[in-house]
């Protein structure tokens, strides 16, 4: 099953703290390979698949030479702001609902702090494949799955090295024998080293300029990979490594009257590290592929000047392999994955809130302490076979099973279709059918944090659809409706903490238009989304939650010009986020000192205005004999010059409106990628 993630609970904390604004089977190919590559699972035209390749994604602005950024520029992902490290949300799923993987092997995190840049290198990256809903049984996730296909080494001796704003990396490619090669990379921030000149204060109080939040030691990250490859005939086998690190040091008095416990130092070290060993076999016939992984993540925080911490130590081992044969039509594929996982956790710390909680002030939560270690074990093995019924007719089905000895959640199973019929060879329609299913929030369901008689997967029905029509002018349109039912969500209960009985469902549609006349290139992409969950149990009524963002555009554009220049815009337009209005007070006491408590009216039921982002990239690749210099400029959010978008209002310490929070501003890079 997905990792028990429980290095979640001071993040859950932090996020209702108010400081202010802080701002594959696949085969080896050529580094300027511009084609998709296909898994052995994948089902031309069905519904919700969503692929882009690694030398596409880098031309998008606001990616920051970084492809996996790419991901939200796809229709269906949707964020809150313009924040790089804003969460996406998809089809009406949370954050944790979207499971991301490189080829089946986990990752800690995928985005750094800030989310400036992925764990990712470029180079390790070929493509990014999307699977926003009536996924195929090889996945695990209840929203959605974003899986990154590898990119393996070719011994080509050729290396990269790129100087940024924010960070700088290198990458080398070796050739270690006939049949033998090595990626490595490596990626260091220095953003803690220029800020730390430039900037003071990260926020305060224009009124008492005893509240302010600074940072004693700004967001600094690293990461490596490394992948070293062998070849004997058919068979590949490669080991792979990726190792990321992220910390941070502030101090905060913004909240020293109005949540008096969220005071003082907010110190978060966290990293993990993945070993992978991979073989894959392509025969006529065919495909196999075995993964034996072993991923380790660490979180030491720090909370406060009531000395709160969290230090959790996650060990995850998992064998996982899949098979696929083809025998005339069909093309049937059997696999299991076996994990065993090992986790404890040390913790002095309120009690995390329900993620569909408004703003909780941590002074109001019970304080517990843990000290235990988590384990588990989980047998996975899933089924399914692709027919190809007739020349025109591809029909997918399967199922998915499991049991788990973690607590008491036991077994289950999971059946998934879809079927595609080709009107021409430029007209299809598709549709996915399937039950989706995924452990809740671990805190919700521990001893200490939730309800440990919980003992319910949640799980999502997918109903999705597909329409593509190719047009004679090179231009393409899709159009993928869906509906989704959640049920069994652990939601929040006055006497249990939490109780597995939540409901929800979400429905919409995603438009994508692409066009493509000699030079220009253009897509645009069209979100409508609904999405309503309950969220406790003292009513069955079922509200908008943070990631119902209605309407969302996004209009990439790019241009080839003379001379290997090029340059590209990206527009986005978003509805604004739902948020939930304070309409009163209360005295409260806390050890003798005075504080209000807010009150909160009907949940999420105002709309934060709607936002317009426009992100820039110039670029210039300079030839040479054996090597190149890429000379790239982004600037993103430009329209932050002239109109800054609003992220949240601001309440003094009597809960009166008092001002706003704004997004991100206008950030500009520069990139020097020289290749040798």
């Amino acid at each position: 099953m997905k990792t028990i993630n429980l290095i979640l609970a001071p993040l859950l904390l932090l996020a209702d703290v108010d400081l202010g604004e802080i701002n594959v089977n696949a085969s080896q190919e050529p580094e300027s390979m511009d084609f998709l590559i296909q898994k052995e699972s994948f089902m031309p035209h069905a519904p919700m698949q969503k692929q882009i390749t690694s030398k596409e994604a880098l031309l998008i602005p606001g990616t920051n030479g970084d492809p996996i950024k790419a991901l939200k520029s796809f229709a269906g992902v949707v964020s809150t702001n313009n924040d790089e490290g804003s969460e996406i949300y998809i089809h009406g799923s949370k954050p944790r609902e979207t499971t991301f993987s490189v080829n089946h092997l986990p990752l800690g995190y995928v985005f750094h702090v800030g989310g400036l840049h992925s764990v990712i290198a470029p180079e390790a990256t070929a493509q990014i494949d999307a699977y926003l809903g009536g996924f195929d049984t090889t996945y695990e996730s209840m929203g959605a799955v974003v899986d990154i296909t590898p990119k393996f080494p070719e011994g080509s001796n050729k290396g990269r090295v790129h100087v940024g704003m924010y960070d700088s990396d290198f990458a080398y490619d070796a050739k270690l024998g006939e049949d033998t090669a090595l990626f490595i990379s490596g990626r260091r921030s220095y953003f803690d080293l220029i800020a730390s000149k430039v900037l003071d204060e990260l926020d305060k109080d224009e009124k008492d300029e005893t509240k302010k939040t600074t940072f004693t030691l700004f967001p600094q990250y690293y990461d490596a990979n490394l992948i070293l490859s062998h070849n004997v005939g058919n068979h590949t086998f490669s080991l792979e490594a990726i190792m990321a690190q992220d910390q941070m040091k502030l101090n905060s008095t913004m909240n020293k009257t109005k949540d008096p416990v969220a005071n003082g130092k907010i110190n978060s070290k966290y990293g993990f590290t993945t070993l992978g060993a991979r073989w894959n076999y392509s025969g006529d016939n065919f495909e196999s592929m075995t993964l034996l992984s072993h991923m380790k993540t660490k979180e030491n925080t720090e909370l406060f000047d009531a000395d709160y911490f969290v230090k959790t130590s996650n060990n995850v081992s998992t064998l996982y392999h899949e098979t696929t044969f083809e025998v005339d039509k069909h093309k049937p594929l059997v696999g299991f994955e076996v994990s065993q996982i090992n986790a404890p956790l040390k913790a002095h710390i309120t009690k995390p809130p329900s993620s569909d909680d408004f703003d909780t002030l941590v002074t109001d939560q019970e304080v517990v302490d843990i000290d235990k270690t988590f384990k588990a074990k989980t047998y996975t093995g899933f089924v399914q076979d692709i027919w190809d019924i007739t020349p025109s007719d591809h029909f997918r089905y399967g199922v998915r099973a499991w049991n788990t000895d973690f607590q008491k959640f036991g077994s289950g199973i999971d059946p998934r279709v879809a079927y595609v019929h080709d009107f021409s060879d430029t007209l299809t329609a598709s549709v996915a059918l399937g039950q989706y299913s995924q452990l809740p929030e671990i805190t919700y369901a521990i001893d200490g944090f939730g309800n440990p008689l919980i003992d319910t997967f949640e799980s999502s029905n997918h109903y999705t659809f597909n329409v593509t029509k190719k047009f004679a002018d090179k231009s393409s349109l899709v159009i993928e409706p869906y509906y989704k039912t959640f049920k069994d969500l652990a939601i929040s209960d006055e006497v249990n903490e939490y109780e597995s009985v939540g409901k929800g469902e979400a429905y919409g549609v995603d438009v994508t238009y692409r066009k493509k006349v000699d030079k220009f290139d253009i897509i645009a992409a069209y979100t409508f989304v609904k999405a309503k969950r309950q969220l406790n149990t003292n009513s069955s009524k079922k509200y908008r939650f943070e990631g119902d963002i209605p309407h969302t555009l996004q209009v990439n554009a790019s241009y080839k010009l003379d001379n290997d220049w090029r340059v590209s815009s990206l527009f986005k337009f978003n509805s604004g986020k739902p948020y939930t209005p304070i309409v009163g007070k209360e005295k409260a006491d806390y050890n003798g000192q005075a504080y209000n408590r807010p009150l909160y009216g009907t949940p999420y039921s105002k709309r934060m205005p709607s936002s317009y982002d426009l992100d820039i990239q110039i670029g210039k690749t300079f030839n040479y004999s054996n090597s190149s210099l890429e000379v790239a400029f982004e600037l993103m959010n430009v329209n932050a010059l002239f109109k800054q978008n609003i992220d949240s209002y601001r309440y003094n310490d009597d809960y009166e409106r008092d001002g706003e929070y704004e997004q991100m501003g206008f950030l500009p890079a520069f990139h020097l990628t020289y290749r040798f």
